[in-house]
């Protein structure tokens, strides 16, 4: 017995750091991925990374190897995620002629805000803070957080342009503090926030006072003619929204087609349109 006990041990601890050292080793892929997609002539995509690998002198094996990890670490790695997306994000914050977003503040956000007394508002991935700024500029007391630093340096540079003050945090969806009764007015514009995810959407509900809206604009993926690289998630389902925060009195819902704000790819925001739901919900 006391034989087997051994050699279980061993077996185990073996195992243990065989696991370990697999781990250190996407570790250090991943470093090594980032560093290279943070360089200004890195052409941020998987072709770009694997022309990258082959002038490294990889072997074709490795090459095919690491370009499929990389997929995978970013949708198991929440930190790995929010890098990805800084990175991203940063590169076109950066593009002065950029064609796949507006810069005007969001349409629903602005006549829902015209509905309400100023208060605490926060602004979840504000971005370069479009609409942070038109809410400062009309008395609101503006936060805003973001995974991209040259987003934040952007909002912050027009809020003085505008002659408002907002606070900038750089944050996660899941790192940012929200705070409890806190917040008049929260809003998820254009954002990719786990929108109907039990645990958040209570992060969401015990932040706001009693009395504080919630607000959501985004474009969500068709019912009718989905894109094929276009994965159906929990919150494309019809009423997918209305389900996860009926906890709250909905004061408009909408699931309609439009252009919208933003556009995810490097097309024209104006070439196509998107299905975009809309939600306005308060905290009773």
């Amino acid at each position: 017995m006391r034989k087997r006990s051994v050699c279980a041990a061993a077996a185990c601890l073996l195992f243990t750091c065989s696991v370990v050292a697999q781990t250190a080793e996407k570790v250090r892929i991943w470093r090594e991925f980032i560093e290279w997609a943070e360089r200004p002539d890195s052409a941020f995509t998987l072709e770009g990374y694997r022309s990258h690998l082959n002038a490294q002198g990889l072997a074709a094996s490795q090459v095919d190897e690491r370009v499929a990890l990389i997929p995978k670490l970013i949708e198991s790695n929440p930190e790995y995620k929010a890098q990805a997306a800084a990175v991203g994000f940063n590169r076109l914050y950066r593009t002065p002629d950029q064609t796949r977003f507006t810069l005007q503040p969001n349409a629903f956000l602005v006549s829902k805000s015209l509905e309400l007394k100023p208060g605490k508002a926060l602004d979840v991935a504000m971005g370069q803070g479009r609409n942070a700024v038109y809410l400062a500029t009309k008395g609101w007391d503006v936060t805003g957080f973001d995974v991209a630093e040259e987003g934040l340096k952007i909002a912050d540079e027009n809020a003085a342009k505008a002659g408002a003050k907002i606070t900038t945090v750089r944050a996660t969806f899941e790192g940012f503090d929200y705070g409890q009764e806190k917040w008049d007015l929260i809003y998820f514009v254009y954002t990719d926030a786990p929108i109907v995810d039990a645990r958040y959407v209570e992060r969401i509900q015990r932040a706001l006072k009693p009395g504080g809206l919630l607000l959501i604009d985004r474009p969500f993926r068709s019912l009718t003619n989905p894109p094929p690289e276009w994965k159906e998630t929990e919150q494309d389902k019809v009423n997918a929204l209305l389900k996860a925060w009926s906890g709250m009195q909905i004061v408009f819902y909408e699931d309609t087609t439009g252009y919208g704000d933003w556009q995810q790819t490097s097309a024209k925001r104006e070439e196509y349109k998107l299905r975009i739901v809309r939600l306005a919900a308060r905290k009773m």
